[in-house]
């Protein structure tokens, strides 16, 4: 890629559609609504406003969970298609790259499928075709045999990278450490993805150094709770965030329990973030649900702050992922009888 393709322009035509795509977010008072609802009113509110097709559509074949579950995975895909058709061609590139994340996140549904034995066409509607996997590549790799297969037939890794993880998997079967890679492997292409990236880019820029953050605070808590060796966990954390120096991350990969942790985060800017959780339930996933959070705050200031075609872009994209996810905590909540003042702290309100 050269210079010449990193370079935008002010869209009014884009931001203009954004803006009023925007406004049809759903908003506090609309999840303080839902959480009161059953899983038919669900359905029907749904219907009633932005998911009205994809809930029409999918209704044929599905009911309850599995019918929110494959519209929302529906609407999520029509909406990145159709960001890309009223969309600069200028910013192409950097919407490319965000979405290279769901190339990641398909093979890992087709390697969980494959793995529990699932048939193609209960995954296929749960699978998001809008990075370089589309939906016949996906179909292809679905049919392969193995893990090793699908994985280099994918195109999307080196496999070099992945030959170890491989052999552990076919050994033992479980696919956390290729999970673990292909996370790693995209914020790390990210990350050198982020360094050419012009003035004009910069809030971008700005905003994938603040998920590399996340992403490694992520890690770094699971080895906490999960008790997981330092030597595994440092093979994935990256380095090039936006506020944990090199130094701050090796003190936290070094901390050996949650109060070490916490102490060693208390000399980063996410102190004021994350309240220390040790001992509240689900205190791992209630601490992820804050770094989420905080991203979703750095993408309605790309609206307010930095009205450029590229900022607003990446902006409504995350911020509709975060609805889509809100919705499918709230849908699964119902369906295990979880309290509503549990889902609250569940749910990322903007």
């Amino acid at each position: 890629m050269t210079e010449q393709k990193f370079r935008y322009k002010f869209n009014p035509y884009t931001f203009a559609r954004i803006s009023a795509m925007r406004s049809l977010l759903l908003k506090k008072e609309d999840y303080d609504k839902i959480m009161k609802m059953d899983t038919s009113e669900i359905v029907k509110f749904l219907q009633e406003g932005v998911y009205s097709q994809e809930i029409s559509d999918a209704a044929i074949r599905y009911s309850g969970l599995k019918l929110v579950e494959v519209a929302l995975s529906r609407h999520l895909q029509k909406i990145f298609l159709k960001l890309k058709l009223i969309s600069d061609p200028s910013i192409e590139f950097l919407m490319n790259q965000y979405l290279k994340r769901y190339d990641f996140y398909n093979l890992k549904t087709i390697l969980r499928a494959k793995q529990t034995g699932a048939r193609e066409e209960e995954v296929r509607d749960l699978l998001l075709p809008v990075g370089s996997l589309r939906t016949e590549k996906l179909r292809q790799l679905f049919g392969k045999d193995t893990a090793r297969e699908i994985i280099a037939s994918s195109g999307v890794v080196n496999m070099k990278d992945f030959s170890s993880a491989i052999n552990n998997y076919e050994q033992t079967h479980q696919l956390s450490e290729i999970e673990n890679l292909f996370d790693y492997h995209y914020y790390i292409d990210t990350l050198q993805f982020s360094e050419k990236i012009p003035k004009e880019g910069k809030l971008f820029e700005e905003f994938f150094r603040h998920e590399f953050d996340v992403y490694n605070l992520k890690l770094l808590l699971r080895k906490i709770f999960f008790e997981l060796p330092e030597d595994y966990v440092k093979k994935y954390v990256i380095y090039g965030g936006k506020n944990i120096s090199k130094a701050a991350l090796n003190s936290l990969l070094k901390a050996e329990n949650y109060s070490e942790f916490m102490n060693a985060l208390s000399r980063t800017k996410y102190s004021r973030i994350l309240p220390d959780m040790k001992g509240k339930k689900g205190a791992l996933l209630r601490t992820e649900i804050a770094l989420d959070s905080m991203l979703l705050e750095k993408s309605i200031l790309l609206f307010h702050q930095h009205p450029l075609t590229v900022d607003i872009v990446l902006g409504y994209m995350f911020a509709k992922e975060i609805e889509v996810r809100n919705l499918r905590i709230i849908i699964k909540s119902k369906k295990l009888e979880f309290t509503e003042d549990y889902v609250k702290d569940l749910v990322m309100v903007r």
